[in-house]
């Protein structure tokens, strides 16, 4: 017969091989010194074994039980009957746990040599962040830094409150580069109740309406649809450039898709160019920047993730607040937020004119 296999020679050391296999054993050179070898490192993996003590009476039984089967076949992974020695217990043991550290061997040693994948695509990254950006729970607040085209001097700052289990509830304020609100809107289905601020000649008037009678479209998941698309545009690019950088706030992702000269813009939304970085902890993008055309219309949008806070760390309540100096008018509940505006500050300057 021809050199015994892995098998064959297990079984030599599990004292359950065939006279054929022994004969070839005692015969040849190159099997006699694998099975020498086999046997040293099974001697050492029965010392772990033993330090580590002898596994439960379930555990065995199950391993008995996947293991044999009920076939006819015996290598050497079947656990031994109890009659015939109290050796089978540890040596039976010891070959199932070679077994075991040999699939271990192949799975996370030599799969990585022959090619598996051990990092992730730029295309996983941003189908990730997607999940991430659609699993939100809980009520959050977010501090962004934006940039829109055609803005001038510095970025504007973006405060978002929203509760993601009821999108509608939300509360979103936009301050200038001298940190004064510029202006702000809020809506709560809960209390049914909306209010906007705007700023005028440096004062800040607030409409607040209550009864409203359905929230309006939210904001935030307006913006969060608009992200969303981006995203997926970027996942159909074949071009794709991603770059890991391992930082003091540890690791980030970073994927750019190269800028392209537009020939005929999408009547929706178009992507031009994009760049995304984000967190490898939990997906979260902390920073993104896309140029395009929204309805043919040509846009570049930065936007900077500068802070968050836990639903813990956020004061209850979704109303603005008043200041010192700032103007509050009660409105009448309408059918969207601008009409509700205008139509206050219409009825106001009536009074104002009539006084």
């Amino acid at each position: 017969m021809g050199c015994l296999t892995d098998v064959e020679a297990q079984t030599i050391v599990d004292d359950e091989a065939t006279e054929a296999s022994r004969e070839h054993a005692a015969s040849c050179d190159s099997c006699r010194g694998r099975i020498d070898e086999r046997r040293r490192d099974m001697a050492a993996i029965a010392t772990l074994t033993e330090a580590g003590g002898r596994p439960s009476l379930a555990l065995e039984a199950r391993l008995r039980q996947a293991m044999a089967s009920g076939r006819d076949v015996r290598g050497s992974t079947v656990l031994r009957p109890s009659s015939a020695s109290p050796r089978w217990r540890r040596v039976g043991w010891v070959s199932a746990l070679a077994t075991a550290a040999a699939v271990a061997l192949v799975v996370f040693v030599l799969l990585p040599r022959l090619g598996a994948p051990t990092t992730l695509s730029a295309n996983e990254i941003l189908g990730r962040s997607l999940q991430t950006l659609s699993s939100g729970s809980g009520v959050e607040l977010l501090d962004y830094e934006v940039t829109l085209d055609g803005m001038s001097g510095a970025p504007l700052r973006i405060v978002q409150l929203i509760d993601r289990e009821n999108p509608s509830r939300y509360r979103i304020a936009t301050y200038g580069p001298d940190g004064k609100m510029l202006s702000a809107i809020s809506q709560d289905p809960v209390t049914q109740r909306r209010s906007q601020l705007i700023a005028v000649d440096g004062r800040n008037y607030i409409v607040n309406v209550g009864s409203i009678r359905s929230p309006v479209l939210s904001l935030p998941q307006m913006a969060q649809a608009l992200i969303e698309t981006a995203i997926g545009l970027m996942q159909a690019k074949s071009d794709q450039q991603l770059t890991v950088v391992d930082g003091p706030r540890g690791r980030q992702y970073i994927i750019e898709v190269p800028p392209v000269t537009p020939t005929n813009p999408a009547a929706t939304l178009d992507l031009f160019g994009a760049r995304a970085v984000i967190n490898g902890d939990d997906f979260r993008i902390q920073e993104f920047e896309a140029t395009g055309a929204l309805l043919k219309q040509p846009f570049s949008v930065s936007v900077k993730l500068i802070g968050e806070l836990s639903a813990a760390r956020i004061s209850p309540g979704f109303e603005i607040q008043p200041g010192p100096g700032d103007i509050v008018l009660e409105g009448e509940a309408g059918d969207d937020a601008v009409s509700e505006l205008l139509t206050t500050i219409l009825r106001e300057l009536g009074r104002a004119r009539g006084n």
